[in-house]
């Protein structure tokens, strides 16, 4: 997960964007103003007050997977994709799937070539 080790303005913003949320919204969901949340927009370096860095740090963390990878996205950042358990395993059967098929095109003598 990204660690934000000071929040800037910019990282706010990325939040806000990552969550979807408007202006207003997102102020309501920290419980500040949405005048604050437009400073941020307008000064990308500003940095939040300490309470308000804990605030955008337990949003961070409660915000949905995906929510996250956005925000990573939104900052630049390189992260790896997570992918899930029933994912994989989807995978794993296409490329056994796919092996079959490959050998099954696959002439039995090495010299016959496939006849169309």
């Amino acid at each position: 997960m990204t660690v934000i080790d000071e929040w800037t303005g910019r990282h706010a913003n990325a939040l806000r964007a990552a969550l979807r949320l408007t202006n207003e919204a997102f102020a309501e969901y920290l419980g500040i103003s949405p005048r604050t949340v437009t400073k941020w927009r307008e000064r990308p370096e500003m940095v939040p007050s300490p309470p308000l860095q804990e605030a955008l740090d337990t949003s961070l963390r409660n915000a949905a997977p995906d929510a996250r990878l956005r925000f990573a996205a939104n900052l630049g950042l390189d992260q790896p994709v997570p992918i899930d358990q029933d994912s994989l395993t989807q995978l794993n059967t296409a490329i056994g799937d796919l092996a079959r098929v490959l050998a099954r095109l696959q002439p039995a003598d090495p010299q016959e070539s496939p006849t169309h």
